[in-house]
């Protein structure tokens, strides 16, 4: 009778990485499906004039385009420059290619009250429908 000794099998110490980066992967997706993405800001930063009435609720999920009227009497749409003169046709231009017809003007507290009557007459007869402005909020 032989002495014969069983086979070792050797043992695989190597670790598999596979499953780790499958859950890497998932949460990967997971973070960016979940998450809200930032877009360019359409908005430019103005000073809002002040006031001590009380604001309406803003329902931020309703769709309007944004006019805003900065200091230095530029004007912008939907974050986009344009000049006083083709305000008029870029609005109407907008009212046609959508059914948004719900605007909001922010004009800071420095600009020039005539652009800001100017553009609103401008925008009303461009085809928009209801008009809005924004305000700050004075601390009591």
């Amino acid at each position: 009778m032989s002495n014969f000794l069983p086979a070792r099998k050797k043992i695989n110490a190597g670790i598999d990485l596979t499953p780790l980066i499958d859950v890497v992967f998932q949460l990967l997706i997971f973070l960016l499906v979940s998450s809200q993405f930032i877009t360019k800001s359409e908005e430019v930063k103005v000073n809002l004039p002040l006031n001590k009435g009380t604001a309406a609720p803003l329902d931020l999920e309703e769709k309007i385009h944004l006019l805003t009227i900065t200091e230095k009497n530029q004007l912008f749409l939907n974050g986009v420059e344009i000049t006083q003169t083709e305000l008029g046709e870029k609005v109407a231009e907008l009212v046609r290619h959508s059914s948004i017809k719900k605007m909001e003007v922010r004009g800071d507290r420095e600009s020039r009250l005539g652009l800001f009557i100017e553009a609103i007459e401008t925008v009303k007869n461009s085809g928009i429908e209801s008009l809005s402005y924004r305000k700050e909020q004075l601390e009591e």
